[in-house]
């Protein structure tokens, strides 16, 4: 049972110490540390994060997800546009 309780207390400091870095080093050094590991995992960009990396972030360039980079609908063309 102790063991379960020095656990919780490690997991809680690890995510309160991540909270107080991400308000304490920035936006922009979090979002570009998103950008790193969603690229060095191969993960999928969303519309929704570029928007959340190139308008909360501030990042300059951020990866663009497939249906910004070459649209096939017209839907992801107006929205292409209007990003």
């Amino acid at each position: 049972m102790e063991w379960w309780i020095n656990i919780l207390i490690a997991v809680i400091g690890y995510l309160l110490g991540m909270a107080f870095a991400g308000s304490f080093l920035g936006r922009k050094w979090m979002g570009t540390v998103d950008v790193f590991l969603h690229k060095a995992f191969k993960r999928e960009v969303t519309v929704g994060k570029y928007l959340y990396w190139k308008h909360f972030c501030g990042i300059n360039n951020p990866p663009k997800p497939p249906g910004l980079k070459k649209p096939s609908k017209l839907t992801e063309m107006l929205l292409a546009k209007l990003i």
